[in-house]
């Protein structure tokens, strides 16, 4: 998967779940922080941000596992 598919999958994600995902892994706020730059709880925060990564989890294309033969 090259960059522009990482990106077009990040895009495909609702606005909030988009930019909880841009503060807490790419800027590296914590979960309080980015709760209060957003003006939510935390585990509101919590819940978003596993949502978005079970989304893009179920988007991405499936690979072997290691050492495994198909």
């Amino acid at each position: 998967m090259n960059a522009d598919e990482r990106a077009a999958l990040l895009d495909a994600l609702p606005p909030r779940q988009r930019e909880i995902i841009r503060l807490r892994l790419v800027v590296g706020l914590s979960a309080q922080e980015t709760a209060d730059r957003l003006g939510m709880a935390p585990s509101a925060v919590r819940m978003a941000q596993h949502r978005a990564l079970d989304r893009l989890r179920r988007q991405l294309p499936v690979r072997d596992e290691p050492g495994t033969t198909a």
